[in-house]
């Protein structure tokens, strides 16, 4: 009788641990049963937000570039995309897009993300135009976007005479568009 009281006890004690060990399993095994409750939109923003975007949302984890799961955020991307997602999704899908090595693709839906307002995409877009030698364009598209508060674009700024990018940006400009960029809210 003693070894059965010992044994029930034990396996009163031992219940609520197994109750708790099934519902960690059962949030972290079957993810999809959460992802369920999500728009198009959210799980966009789940997969592909990024860090140095500010208007990501912030319900979810910022997402590294290196770190996105290619296949789940190209299917709610495109999908938020195809119902008429906003400059945020445009934009996050042409990073998924980038990350997949559809690179016109990505360039095609950034410069409609740009086109439509979204800062990060404009500095992104910006960097291809750069690239192709068009740098007047390029730098009206770092103004906006340093106009809206983005650090990245208020460093190119900065950087253009420097470069030898913008010739019609001089030293005191440049210097003040590096006060802007205030390095101590720059993600490292």
């Amino acid at each position: 009788m003693k070894n059965r009281t010992g044994l029930d006890i034990r396996i009163a004690k031992g219940v609520p641990l197994a109750v708790v060990a099934l519902a960690a399993l059962a949030t972290t095994a079957f993810p999809s049963a959460r992802a369920a409750d999500l728009t198009a939109a959210e799980q966009c923003d789940r997969e592909a937000g990024s860090e140095f975007d500010l208007t990501r949302n912030r319900a979810f984890p910022a997402v590294a570039t290196q770190d996105i799961r290619i296949g789940i955020a190209l299917s709610a991307c495109r999908e938020a995309y195809n119902q008429n997602g906003g400059a945020r999704t445009q934009f996050q899908l042409a990073r998924v897009l980038d990350r997949a090595g559809q690179k016109l693709q990505s360039q095609r839906v950034l410069a409609e993300a740009a086109k439509n307002g979204h800062a990060l995409a404009m500095v992104g877009y910006g960097e291809v135009l750069a690239e192709r030698g068009e740098t007047e364009a390029a730098v009206s598209l770092y103004q906006r976007a340093a106009a809206q508060g983005n650090i990245l674009a208020a460093r190119y700024l900065a950087a253009t005479p420097r470069d030898g990018v913008a010739t019609n940006v001089d030293d005191e400009v440049a210097s003040q568009w590096l006060a802007r960029a205030d390095t101590d809210r720059l993600p490292r």
